[in-house]
């Protein structure tokens, strides 16, 4: 009587550390997010007409033909969709420029703090990036875009 005192107790622990490994063996490359860069929208309306949820930028970035904004927003077990309108300039005038409007569609109820690095594909403003660059505007944020003349892209 004695003995089915400690197996019961040890069969339950047993059962409790084989329950817990896992089968499946996870690679460094399936624990990276995957890099999705995005196209920017053109918004012909005015830009102060654009709503959207609460975010943070930490910086702004363009790397090739790419614009790489990291945010910070609340969020952490639901979707948040972001989208990054553009407007080019009305006048002819150099330095050519475009005005950006980062867009957060939050539908998370939860109040983590989520970081996350977006890419969006700069390849719609290529033709004035070659001829003397554009000047990229995203609130008070201004990047240059700049393809030079010798560039084979």
């Amino acid at each position: 009587m004695n003995r089915i005192y400690w197996v019961i107790p040890f069969l339950f622990i047993l059962w409790t550390v084989s329950a817990c490994k896992s089968s499946k063996k996870v690679s460094a490359t399936d624990t990276k997010p995957k890099d999705t860069v995005k196209q920017l929208i053109l918004y012909e309306k005015p830009m102060d007409s654009l709503t959207t949820d609460y975010y943070d930028i930490d910086s702004v970035a363009v790397e090739g033909q790419k614009l790489k904004v990291f945010v910070n927003y609340g969020g952490g077990c639901g979707e948040a969709d972001f989208e990054m309108y553009y407007q080019p300039q009305k006048i002819l005038v150099m330095p050519h420029r475009a005005y950006l409007f980062l867009k957060l569609t939050d539908n998370d109820p939860c109040r983590s703090i989520v970081t996350k690095e977006l890419q969006f594909d700069l390849s719609v403003m290529d033709k004035e990036a070659k001829t003397g660059g554009i000047v990229l505007q995203l609130g008070e944020e201004k990047l240059i875009y700049k393809i030079s003349a010798d560039s084979n892209k």
